[in-house]
């Protein structure tokens, strides 16, 4: 043993090996003025939040770049809304894969019937939820939901089918009363446990005839609060989603928050641009007179004035067709309109590709210019862009459509609505196997519909993808879509023996045999394919 025990132990480490010395931990050269980003203490932080979300709110309502950051992100994300298809696994649950069928229809039923209901104030629906969720997301950094169980008698009242609703709040609310700023445990308007997990949420809720002011200066306290536990049980009472990008991170941050001084200062300079325009073009007639007086007739018209003893006019305000009669001994200087720079386009996309690098999107999808793209390119560039859009897309699927699935399939399991086989586990027994769905949003869309729909189609011959995810790329839902194909195979039979010859024009086009017997095949597009590479 004392052999091992000495053969074991570690060498001491050695202070005398040299090691050369990195710029990136120095002061010198460019590098000697970087002191690294200022700390902030947890007021100031809180402070700056408050105008993060100011500045982002009044830039998603004043700027057009990003508003249509916003639109484009929600519309590829979310779209039309995310739908949740019932993946029951029927051998784990002891039922029949026949039986799965028929419940995972029942749930589709009932979960539809809910999602109409969804808003508390009744004004929209769960995929409006969606949108504004993910909207908020990015334009506050933050969602803030909050599941509601309607009484009985406001849900009668209402011709509601469920008590389950959701409300939509402004992550504004969500503060740290004053009285508990001192509270170790109470971090930015929520509670947290000794491990770090949110425990509950303290929302703003002043009396009426509170100021906006009031709201954002920490002035309210505990009296003017609503404390909302993070959970009851197993169902989650507030839904608080932001994106992670920090460790220990409590509050989220704005999509523009890096970026926002791009957003505003090209908004600026588009705008004084314009106005440099609006100037030049409105700008007025100058005429000046060596004595003093004016021409013949002009001071009949308006009136005659001693213009040696009054003193002299100085125009601010430039109107369209105006004429400005000048002083004795004041000689006029033609005002050239130079704006803007020849290379003022090429500065403006060389930001507006900067703007859209903040966001993780290419700068197509925020300009909406397609003009200096080919197929490949374009390809690559929504490539891109979708790897951005489903990350959104499931995590909102994850963290905020999944839970509010369970929590309106245990509902109505509950009001005997949803009634599961015989023999089957009970719900709470397998509430995990019985509410699992894949959630199936709108289809991306087609650059080039042949080369795709050729793509897919290799893909399902070789096994490398089932023909459910193919309808799911293509926001559709393949159960569904076999059964309506069957329907319709019926009637296409009927019209065939109706009317004799090609009824179905596009299957018979696509089965008409060619000059070799075989068939026929469009033809390449030859100029497509050389140009795309």
């Amino acid at each position: 043993m004392p052999l091992f025990d000495a053969a074991g132990r570690p060498l001491p480490t050695s202070r005398a090996i040299p090691r050369a010395s990195r710029d990136a931990g120095a002061f010198r050269g460019s590098l000697a003025g970087w002191r690294g980003p200022q700390v902030s203490s947890r007021p100031g932080m809180a402070r700056e939040r408050e105008v993060m979300q100011r500045r982002a709110a009044d830039l998603l309502a004043n700027d057009w770049a990003a508003s249509a950051t916003v639109d484009t992100i929600t519309g590829n994300a979310v779209g039309t809304g995310l739908l949740p298809k019932p993946a029951l696994p029927a051998s784990r649950l002891g039922i029949t894969p026949e039986q799965a069928r028929a419940v995972a229809t029942d749930m589709e039923w009932i979960f539809a019937a809910w999602m109409r209901e969804a808003d508390v104030r009744g004004r929209c629906c769960f995929f409006d939820l969606q949108t504004l969720g993910l909207r908020s997301i990015l334009t506050m950094g933050e969602l803030l939901h909050v599941a509601v169980m309607l009484p009985e008698s406001e849900r009668r009242a209402c011709g509601r089918r469920f008590s389950l609703a959701i409300q939509a709040l402004s992550p504004t609310r969500l503060q740290t009363p004053a009285d508990m700023s001192m509270e170790p445990l109470v971090r930015d308007g929520i509670r947290f446990t000794e491990w770090g997990r949110p425990d509950g949420y303290y929302i703003a809720c002043p009396p009426a005839g509170t100021g906006d002011a009031a709201m954002t200066t920490a002035t309210l306290f505990s009296s003017d609060f609503r404390y909302l536990p993070a959970r009851c049980g197993h169902r989650q009472n507030v839904f608080h989603l932001f994106r992670m990008e920090e460790d220990e991170q409590e509050r989220g941050v704005s999509t523009f928050a890096r970026a926002i001084g791009l957003f505003r200062n090209l908004s600026d300079v588009l705008h004084f641009e314009l106005f440099a325009q609006v100037i030049a073009a409105s700008f007025p007639v100058f005429v000046a007179t060596e004595d003093g007086q004016l021409p013949g007739g002009v001071q009949e018209a308006f009136g005659a004035r001693d213009r040696q003893n009054e003193p002299p006019q100085y125009l601010q305000k430039i109107e369209e067709g105006q004429i400005w009669y000048g002083e004795p001994n004041q000689k006029p200087y033609v005002l050239e309109s130079k704006r803007p720079s020849a290379n003022f386009a090429t500065f403006v996309e060389i930001v507006q590709r900067g703007m859209a690098a903040a966001q993780g999107i290419p700068y197509e999808s925020l300009t909406k210019d397609f003009s200096k793209t080919n197929y490949s390119s374009m390809r690559a560039a929504l490539n891109e862009a979708w790897k951005v859009y489903n990350y959104y897309r499931q995590w909102l699927a994850r963290d905020y459509c999944q839970p509010i699935y369970e929590m309106a399939l245990e509902e109505a399991f509950l009001r005997g609505e949803l009634e599961l086989p015989p023999g089957a586990p009970d719900f709470y027994a397998a509430r995990e196997l019985w509410s699992n769905a894949d959630w199936i949003g709108p289809a991306r869309g087609f650059i080039d519909p042949v080369k795709e729909v050729s793509a897919t189609v290799l893909a399902l011959e070789n096994r490398l993808m089932t023909y459910g995810e193919a309808w799911a790329a293509r926001g559709g839902d393949f159960e569904e879509g076999m059964e309506t194909l069957l329907l319709e195979s019926a009637l296409l039979d009927r019209v065939r023996k109706a009317i004799p010859g090609r009824a179905a024009g596009s299957e018979a086009a696509a089965a008409t045999p060619g000059r070799n017997g075989q068939a026929s095949v469009p033809p390449k597009r030859d100029e497509e394919e050389n140009a795309d590479g």
